[in-house]
């Protein structure tokens, strides 16, 4: 029976990583709510700039010959034009934001750690806080499977927003460790020094990515411990964070490959929607219709985005509420504005008596 179990297991942790991944896009499905409030979120920091911009650009064409053509399609020429005469905001107006360079720009501004325009500081600062804000009560909501009301929503994200700012406190310095001593030891002094007699550009390539791969694992080491730590902080009503640090590096130590798994399972659904989005966007022209057709798709890139990133934090969810707790099991109840849940206990047990 030992010998059937072990060769079971696999199976089982399989069958288990299916239903949560089923599990959580029954969730979100479940939530268009909140598909469509972090889907407004992410429009609202883009719009200013976009006007910022729009206004930026119609200034320097003006009324020109220049600007009817730019109307049918790109013109290189005024780019590099008003490039050189970019101030602000208008210097990230290069044609790398356009269909999916803007994707590649972006991974490899995070990989090489280049540093952003003071402007997009404020913006990702804005973004960054406000789903810190919102995502206590993404997760409440998705571990109690049923509607809940806007003031309880709200009620709930106020509750988890000051302990998972401990918490950012704690896996903040985890990821400065990362992208900065560690990133800075191993590309200055580990590469320099592995590749100071290669002669063969493939192999001080492959170096590179095995140093990229190092963090990355590493990374994800860290996201899985920090995804975990906030479901257990909702779904147990956990306040000390330290707690629900060691509590999630417990979990993930006793479920590695279900953990992990669950989580490339996650990012590979995310990696098939780049590609979808790399195929599409390559397609596109630079004018006329096409250039709707170009938003479309980038908007439906943003959308899928965004769901996945719902799904990742359903399924988890789900996955952590199938191992250490029934389907539907939270326990604190349901937050009511302005009351905390404590009050609200103590208004349950002051009726019952």
């Amino acid at each position: 029976m030992a010998g059937l179990a072990a060769r079971l297991a696999p199976h089982v942790r399989v069958l288990y990583l299916i239903r949560a991944l089923l599990d959580g896009f029954g969730r979100v499905r479940r939530a268009p709510a909140i598909v469509g409030g972090v889907y407004i979120l992410t429009l609202l920091p883009a719009v200013p700039l976009t006007l910022a911009l729009h206004d930026a650009i119609a200034a320097h064409l003006g009324s020109s010959v220049l600007a009817e053509g730019m109307a049918e399609g790109v013109s290189w020429e005024w780019w590099e034009e008003f490039q050189a005469g970019a101030r602000g905001i208008e210097r990230t107006f290069t044609p790398s934001v356009i269909g999916f360079a803007a994707v590649l720009r972006n991974l490899s501004g995070f990989l090489d750690r280049d540093e952003l325009h003071s402007t997009l500081v404020v913006v990702v600062v804005f973004y960054l806080t406000s789903w810190a804000f919102l995502i206590g009560g993404i997760l409440d909501r998705f571990a109690r499977q049923r509607r809940v009301s806007v003031a309880g929503f709200f009620a709930a994200c106020g509750t988890y927003f000051f302990r998972f700012a401990r918490l950012a406190v704690l896996v903040g310095l985890s990821y400065w460790v990362l992208i900065g001593p560690l990133h800075g030891w191993l590309f200055d002094e580990v590469y320099t020094t592995l590749t100071h007699n290669v002669t063969v550009e493939r192999t001080a390539f492959a170096i590179r990515v095995a140093l990229y791969a190092v963090i990355a694992a590493l990374l994800l080491a860290v996201n899985l411990v920090v995804d975990y730590a906030k479901i257990r902080a909702v779904v147990e009503d956990r306040r000390s964070m330290i707690g629900a640090l060691l509590a999630a590096v417990r979990f993930v130590r006793r479920r590695p490959a279900a953990t992990a798994g669950l989580y490339l399972s996650n990012s590979l659904l995310f990696m098939l929607v780049l590609a979808a989005y790399a195929a599409a966007a390559s397609g596109t022209g630079t004018g006329g219709a096409s250039i709707w057709r170009a938003f479309v798709i980038g908007q439906g890139y943003v959308v899928a985005r965004l769901v996945l990133k719902l799904v990742f934090c359903a399924s988890q969810t789900a996955y952590f509420q199938s191992q250490l707790a029934h389907a539907e099991y939270v326990a604190t109840p349901q937050p009511v504005w302005p009351e905390s849940p404590a009050a609200e206990a103590i208004a349950g047990t002051s009726r019952q008596r």
